[in-house]
This record gives structure tokens, C-alpha cells and sequence, in this order.
């Protein structure tokens, strides 16, 4: 199946490059279980939480995994298109910090409001008027071509706008996403309606009180009772067409700042907020996926390069549809594998690949054959031929797995030529680790491991293909295996 992929901003097309988050995403061709493997260059680490973002049941979050791709690559698997655009979205959290890229919703489409995007839920109780319909305990976003929208879930008791002399407003703000404590921020408006005065809408905000709202806009409310939820929607004509807000929104980098609040007024005391769900940084950018035939990637231009230490293949791969590998390897002499890794990470045009330098066949110049082996679909696999007319015969290295396919526990063997340091760990085919065996000073000579089929969480792997690597500080070297359970 061929992908296409599709990074734009609101109203205007961006590059794909230079954000803050989000740089250089890409994808690969639909898998044999017809997902799709999103890549993306983000922060990762301690304290730092991302999310691949998907419409399902509502909007689904699976969690993406730092792996040896680009500068700072974080990886996950989705469910990829079938028959209509697929939609996908992005979370990253840093502490306190929220940053959020929501699953766009068709156009023309009438949301639910699972199919809105959480920014964030709130705690239970803590509106400080003891009115349950003012206690915000979820707030999401999600926009259109054409429209923003967003929602409040409350505890419960529908969304009242007035109890005899006491009124209530219900608003999803947005904001300068830079400013601290903006003096103006805009909201879309949930209220009583006064004629000459107030009425639901989209505002301008300056103030506390009825005079300081501009409006700039209609809304339109919906309340799903069962849910306990009130969705506002407003056409981003309406904020676009602002000076104010763009004064500081940016459509090649289109973000803004977005929280729930609740209300109460009084004829005395005026409004007073009851309660804040947190806010976050949306950026409206849109990331979808078209389905369609795959075309294979094309190989060309391989060459070894460098002496001994400094030795390294290389190969340019060019994907038609700007899918990335899931699969890109080189196989010497039908028995030694390791990994390519990409040297640029926009797939629009070549990328060149490149092993690590030093490998064990290039260092010694013992290699007699080559093949870079490539796939953006872990099926069809495209591959490239090397011959060195000037290797001597009879030498591999003795690394092997066995039984091969592995079925309970592995038993893994070695020859280090020297001593030093060994990291050996199974992978998945994506490049997430699933298991480290040994990271420690070991050798010269024969080093035997076992693997009880378990990842580090200790759960048994699934049946799929792996890849044992073992990095040393001459070389990085992998053998591909089977698990059948």
C-alpha cells in the first residue's frame, strides 16, 4: 500500500523542517499487519513523555520510543489507512509542559467529542463555588479546514447558564502562547444571553467585566448530557481575520495556547473564575496519511569508503512515495549483518545511508561479497550487490544464534578478537531494544550468553523477527533471527 504524507500548517503549506517539535516526519508503507511505522526528530529522555496520536475508538495514544535513526528520532506503530485519509496527531510532555499537534477532523465532519484530542484532564472537586456543573474534569481540541473546536466535561449537572440571579459562563480561551499573562486573550463562549449585552459567541477579551468583550464571531453549542460534555465550535476565519491575533500567529509555525475555564457571575461581584483545566501549546498542524499503491525504493550510487578504522559502506535510497525503511542492512558474505542508518532524514529525495566505520569486514578487508537489503514494508525487500575481487577466501566471523528459529531460550556465541567492552541486546524490527544480555568487559576469545525469549519487563516475546547486535569498540554487528512461539 502506498502512503502519502501530508505536513501542513493552518490555511498555509509549511516546511517540514525547523520547527521547535515535530521535525522531518515520516513514515513507512503499510506492514503485513496493515500498520504503519511514524517516525519523528523530538526530545527524549527522562521526564519526557511522546505520543503518536490516532483516530480509533476516539483518539488513541501509543507511546513512542527513542531509536538509532536520525539526531533524535522517536518511533511508533499506528494503524495505517485503508480505504480514506488517516489522520494523526502528536503529544509531547515535559513536565509541566504540554505541547500538543491535534488529529484533524475531516471537513464537513460533526465530532463527537471523543474524536477531539486531550489536552489535558483536571482533578475532581477542586471548583471552588461547590457547583459540580463549573468543576471541569477533561478539556479537548481538535480543529478542521475550516473550523476550531474544543470541549468541557464537567462532574456532572448539565451546563446551567443562570440560577435565578446567579449566571454562568463555560470557555475554551486561546492565547499567545509566548505571553506569560496576556492582556487579551480570545474565547470561545458558553452564556446567558442579554440582549445589547452578552451572548454565546466568539470574543475578544481584555477585562473582567462585560465591557472588555468584543465579539468577533458566533459559535455554535452542542451539550452531549450523556457524556456530562459541552463542545464549542468557531470558524478560524473569524479569529484569522483579528489584527490582534495576527499580531503574534505565525502560519508557517501555527501554535496557540489553550485552556477550559468555568464561570460564575454575580450582579455584585461581577465574574470570577471557578475553575482552570491545564492548558497546553496547540500546534495546528496537519500530519495524514493517503492510502494507495506501494512503490518500491530504488538503491543506487553503493561505495566502501575510508581505511581500517574509518571504513564504512554507504548507498543512496530513493522511496517515490517519501516512505522511510523499516528494513536497511548490509550482509556480507551471506553471514554477517549490520545496520545502515540514514544521513539525512527527509525523504523527499535521496537519502544516503551509511554503516558504522570500522566493522569488522571492511576494517580487515575480508568481505568477498555485499548486499544492502532494504524494505519500507518488512515484505518486499529491494536489494544491491557488491563483489571485493581483492578479499582473501574462508573468512566470517564466528557469531551465531541458536537454535534458529528460537522457540524457548537462545543461546548466543562469539569470538572477540580483542578485549574490551561488549553491549549485546535484541531488537524488534523496529529498533526499539528488547533485551540487553550483556554490557560488560569480556574477551579476547569465545563469549557464550543465553536469552530466555523474555524483554526486560520480562514478558515473552512475540513470534517476529529479530536482530542480536553486538557493539564492541572495534565494530557493530547483528544477526537476524526468528522467535516462532
Amino acid at each position: 500500500m502506498r502512503t502519502l504524507v501530508t505536513l501542513c500548517g493552518l490555511l498555509l503549506a509549511v516546511s517540514a523542517h525547523g520547527y521547535e517539535h515535530w521535525n522531518d516526519i515520516r513514515h513507512s508503507a503499510a506492514l503485513p499487519d496493515t500498520t504503519v511505522v511514524v517516525r519523528v526528530e523530538n526530545p527524549s529522555g527522562a521526564g519526557v513523555e511522546n505520543y503518536l496520536l490516532y483516530a480509533g475508538a476516539g483518539v488513541v495514544e501509543t507511546a513512542m520510543s527513542p531509536v538509532i535513526d536520525g539526531p533524535m528520532t522517536v518511533s511508533a506503530a499506528a494503524p495505517g489507512p485503508s480505504v480514506a485519509t488517516a489522520y494523526y496527531g502528536f503529544r509531547l510532555v515535559q513536565g509541566s509542559e504540554l505541547d500538543l499537534v491535534p488529529v484533524k477532523l475531516p471537513s464537513g465532519s460533526s465530532p463527537q467529542p471523543d474524536d477531539l484530542t486531550r489536552i489535558a484532564e483536571d482533578p475532581l472537586g477542586d471548583e471552588i463555588f461547590g457547583r459540580e456543573h463549573l468543576d471541569i474534569v477533561d478539556c479537548r481540541v481538535s480543529f478542521s479546514d475550516t473550523e476550531l473546536h474544543g470541549s468541557i466535561t464537567n462532574a456532572g449537572g448539565g451546563f446551567p447558564v443562570n440560577q435565578l440571579l446567579t449566571f454562568f459562563s463555560y470557555l475554551i480561551a486561546i492565547a499567545d502562547p509566548e505571553a506569560a499573562d496576556p492582556d487579551t486573550v480570545f474565547a470561545l463562549i458558553q452564556t446567558y444571553e442579554q440582549a445589547g449585552i452578552i451572548s454565546p459567541g466568539l470574543y475578544k477579551v481584555t477585562g473582567p467585566t462585560t465591557g472588555d468583550l468584543l465579539k468577533i464571531g458566533e459559535i455554535d453549542v452542542e451539550e452531549f448530557s450523556g457524556q456530562n460534555t459541552l463542545m464549542l465550535t468557531c470558524q478560524l476565519d473569524d479569529l484569522m481575520a483579528d489584527p490582534y491575533f495576527q499580531s503574534w500567529y505565525d502560519p508557517s509555525d501555527p501554535r496557540i495556547g489553550v485552556a477550559g475555564f468555568t464561570q460564575r457571575i454575580t450582579i455584585l461581584g461581577g465574574a470570577a473564575d471557578a475553575d482552570t483545566s491545564p492548558g497546553g501549546t496547540v500546534h495546528l498542524r496537519e500530519f495524514a496519511i493517503e492510502p494507495g499503491p506501494n512503490t518500491l525504493p530504488v538503491l543506487s550510487d553503493a561505495a566502501f569508503v575510508g581505511d581500517g578504522a574509518t571504513s564504512a559502506a554507504e548507498i543512496d535510497y530513493l522511496d517515490a512515495d517519501a516512505h522511510c525503511p523499516v528494513v536497511s542492512e548490509i550482509v556480507f558474505d551471506g553471514a554477517e549483518t549490520f545496520l545502515l542508518y540514514p544521513q539525512d532524514t527527509d525523504y523527499a529525495g535521496e537519502v544516503r545511508y551509511r554503516s558504522d566505520e570500522g566493522i569488522g569486514p571492511l576494517a580487515g578487508d575480508t568481505w568477498q561479497s555485499a548486499v544492502f537489503r532494504f524494505s519500507d514494508n518488512q515484505t518486499d525487500v529491494v536489494e544491491h550487490s557488491e563483489t571485493n575481487t581483492g578479499a582473501p577466501e574462508g573468512t566470517s566471523l564466528a557469531l551465531a544464534v541458536s537454535p534458529n528459529p528460537v522457540r524457548g531460550a537462545a543461546t548466543i556465541a562469539l569470538t572477540l578478537p580483542a578485549s574490551g567492552h561488549i553491549d549485546v541486546a535484541v531488537y524488534d524490527v523496529r529498533g526499539a531494544r528488547v533485551a540487553t544480555l550483556a554490557d560488560r568487559s569480556a574477551g579476547p576469545g569465545a563469549v557464550t550468553l543465553g536469552w530466555d525469549g523474555r524483554d526486560s519487563s520480562g514478558r515473552q516475546a512475540a513470534s517476529g523477527v529479530y536482530f542480536l547486535k553486538v557493539a564492541t569498540p572495534r565494530s557493530v554487528e547483528l544477526r537476524k533471527f526468528a522467535v516462532v512461539r
